[in-house]
């Protein structure tokens, strides 16, 4: 049951859009896991106009949400069968030479494939997962990494305030909050300051059962909710997991934005 002050996520049309060209351009191909395709699809969008403008041709396939849900809910016969019905998906995306990385814009979902498949008895061989892992990324971090090689390198806009990041609990166990923030501090030296947050209280579904909705702003109210609305007009917050800016939005009514998104913003293209 969900509690009556818990807002729920709203519906969005996925981005529907063909595999990466070849047209001489490098090849990227955003997985669209279930968060980006039907809750904020404004991600995808966000992900194919940064990557456009920065040079590449850019894909769009859609997938599921790689098991997440069900392994968070240790449900992992049907993670298993998931996980293997997407690698047969992704086998030839995987094994394209010419496709540079498989973007994939919720940290949850990139875990889920990086940590969890590996010790998942999945039927495929490991070193397809292992080349799956080498090729996935979150596109922040796709784009702060091969910066000096991206065919086109956009002018960031000046902007006045800082840029405020809230670390997802996944990221900040497995890579880092940098993962996130380098870019930014790439394109904005010294007007980058991430929160000394732990979890935001939402958790997945945990912070929408009626008998835990307390508890889950309890937990926001520790650190991140005070350090949100302390915030000054011209900072931009950022929040790579879906759940963290849902959480975000219910605490405080506050919006933060996908790292992608905000680069979207920032950018001159």
């Amino acid at each position: 049951e969900v509690h009556p002050k818990r807002s729920l996520p709203p519906f969005g049309r996925p981005l529907k859009r063909s595999t990466a060209a070849r047209d001489g351009r490098p090849r990227v191909v955003l997985l669209s896991d279930t968060f980006t395709s039907h809750n904020e699809p404004s991600v995808a969008h966000a992900v194919v106009l940064v990557l456009e403008a920065l040079g590449y041709s850019v894909g769009v396939e859609t997938v599921s949400d790689l098991g997440r849900a069900a392994i968070s809910m240790g449900n992992l016969e049907h993670a298993v069968r998931d996980a293997n019905a997407m690698l047969d998906r992704l086998k030839p995306l995987i094994e394209d030479d010419t496709i540079e990385a498989l973007l994939i814009a919720e940290p949850s979902c990139l875990s889920a494939v990086c940590d969890d498949w590996a010790d998942l008895k999945l039927s495929h061989d490991a070193k397809l997962i292992d080349r799956l892992i080498a090729k996935a990324a979150l596109p922040e971090t796709f784009v702060d990494r091969f910066w000096d090689r991206h065919p086109n390198r956009p002018v960031p806009k000046a902007i006045n305030g800082q840029i405020v990041l809230h670390g997802h609990c996944h990221q900040k166990a497995l890579w880092g909050e940098a993962t996130s923030s380098a870019i930014f501090e790439r394109l904005y030296p010294g007007q980058v300051r991430t929160l000394q947050t732990g979890c935001c209280g939402m958790a997945g579904s945990f912070g929408y059962a009626t008998h835990r909705y307390e508890l889950s702003m309890k937990i926001g109210e520790q650190a991140l909710f005070p350090s949100v609305r302390a915030l000054s007009p011209d900072d931009v917050l950022i929040a790579p997991g879906t759940s963290c800016r849902h959480q975000i939005l219910d605490g405080t009514s506050k919006h933060a934005l996908h790292p992608i998104e905000a680069l979207a913003r920032l950018i001159s293209v």
